[in-house]
């Protein structure tokens, strides 16, 4: 008896819905229910519209169903989209020979033909991982470097987060002809965009014609106190054309000092035995005294 009381009211309300439509309603009571019937059917039949969809069913005549795709997700589970990556970086430091490569150094000659070290200290200040597909390229002026135009700055298997650095070491030489010199390189990606250009100045003397004199008379003294051994060098100027005076420990430049300077303290943390050159440097080139310093017996 409930039962068919729930099914002559679902019938009658689905016959108000009818009418309330604007369709013709039967009034005989076969009639009445062979309708409800039809309508519950159509009910199930028809696709029933998405809740967070707006207008139409799918599939329904003019209405094409749109996505807002996202960013790296695939909207048919098979491929995704592509993701930028916008590569930028910052340099922190620039040497030339362990040198502040600024423009007083950038200034000094280089004797032609030699052999020096640029090191940049570099940031990487973007998103992307850099990898060992990464290149440093020559782009125009004069080549400093051998080999190919492109080749890497790290090992195969290195890697160089974002906010990460990395000190980048190239081996030049300079051109055997004075005259001043303009290099450009650029890093660049593994897709082969450049990322990063710098400019490598050089200015290249004219060869030694004999005429600057090495300095004379060098001689060294020392100092010990725990944890500092300081060696101070002392020389004679035998030129007055010099531009200054250029100091090598171990053959690595230390730092250049202005004409006419006879003195130099080199303050080290550990004793032992060093070997100093002393060179008078001008545009046609160096002249230098050698000398071994020896701190050993400091305790």
């Amino acid at each position: 008896m409930k039962k068919r009381l729930f099914i002559l009211l679902m019938i009658a309300s689905l016959t108000v819905g009818a009418c309330n439509l604007g369709v013709d309603v039967p009034q005989d009571g076969s009639a009445i229910a062979t309708a409800a019937a039809l309508t519950v059917e159509a009910a199930l039949l028809s696709p029933a519209a998405s809740p967070t969809q707006d207008g139409p069913p799918a599939g329904a005549p003019g209405f094409a169903p749109t996505f807002t795709p996202i960013p790296g997700v695939a909207i048919d589970d098979t491929t995704a989209e592509a993701v930028t990556c916008e590569d930028t970086a910052q340099i922190l430091t620039w040497e030339r020979e362990f040198v502040p490569f600024n423009k007083e150094e950038a200034d000094k000659p280089l004797p032609p033909g030699k052999s020096f070290w640029i090191s940049l200290e570099i940031k990487n200040s973007g998103p992307c991982l850099w990898t060992h597909q990464y290149r440093v390229q020559f782009n125009s002026g004069t080549r400093l470097h051998s080999g190919p135009d492109t080749f890497p700055f790290m090992q195969t298997g290195f890697s160089v987060k974002p906010g990460e650095t990395f000190q980048l070491s190239l081996q030049l030489k300079a051109p055997t002809t004075p005259g001043t010199y303009e290099s450009t390189y650029s890093l660049i990606n593994a897709d082969g965009k450049a990322f990063l250009n710098f400019g490598i100045p050089t200015k290249v003397g004219t060869p030694s014609s004999g005429n600057l004199p090495a300095p004379g008379d060098l001689r060294y003294e020392y100092s010990c106190v725990p944890g500092t051994v300081t060696i101070t060098l002392k020389w004679t100027d035998n030129s007055n054309n010099e531009e200054g005076f250029r100091i090598y420990r171990d053959g690595t430049k230390v730092t250049d000092l202005p004409a006419g300077a006879t003195q130099y303290d080199d303050v080290l943390s550990l004793p032992g035995s060093y070997s100093y050159t002393v060179a008078a440097f001008n545009s046609s080139g160096e002249a230098g005294i050698d000398m071994q310093a020896e701190t050993s017996n400091c305790n």
